[in-house]
């Protein structure tokens, strides 16, 4: 099986602009993080503190593994966090959906070839976040991360997510529902 990250190479290690700061998502982020996910409505407020950290201490892991990735996506001062960032090998995620690998093959995607995905909260939409943090994505992975292909996963996007990122990429490669949720793809280089 091959690595989804190359051996020898270091993970880039964060990605800053417009006062926006985005590294590697820790332990020591729970509670602003924590405090995003309230924000943004996917867990009830008074969910567990520990079970949000359990999660966080998850993706660290996978991420100093180099199994898949997890950003958090900060201010500059890292006081306030507007969501996250995460980076995983797309091809066991569309096996799973499919349940094959023709999907896989006749859209050329490579064992190794990774999906992005991110949310943000409603201050960061407030802000004009998503467009630009999606440009400076793909910018960030032409220059820095070892992959020829970037793919972007939207789950459940929302129709205001589907005009931001086809600003960006005009036409999705497609479109498919898992268990009542919905998925987009788009190739983005």
């Amino acid at each position: 099986m091959v690595s989804f990250f190359p051996e020898g190479k270091e993970i880039p290690e964060e990605l800053i602009f417009d006062n926006i700061k985005i590294r590697q998502l820790k332990g020591t982020d729970n509670e602003l993080d924590y405090q995003a996910v309230i924000e943004s409505g996917f867990r009830p407020e008074g969910f567990p503190k520990e079970e949000n950290l359990e999660q966080i201490s998850r993706h660290e892991r996978d991420h100093n593994d180099k199994k898949e990735f997890a950003f958090t996506i900060l201010d500059a001062n890292e006081t306030i966090c507007y969501g996250c960032l995460f980076v995983k090998p797309l091809s066991p995620f569309l096996k799973f959906a499919f349940f094959n690998e023709r999907v896989i093959e006749q859209l050329g995607i490579a064992e190794t070839d990774p999906g992005i995905s991110f949310w943000i909260t409603p201050s960061g939409w407030e802000i004009g976040l998503y467009e630009k943090l999606l440009k400076e994505l793909i910018a960030w992975f032409e220059k820095e991360w070892p992959y020829e292909h970037l793919y972007f996963l939207g789950m459940r996007s929302s129709q205001k997510e589907i005009k931001e990122i086809e600003k960006v990429k005009e036409k999705q490669v497609f479109l498919f529902e898992l268990e009542s949720q919905q998925y987009v793809l788009w190739k983005l280089f």
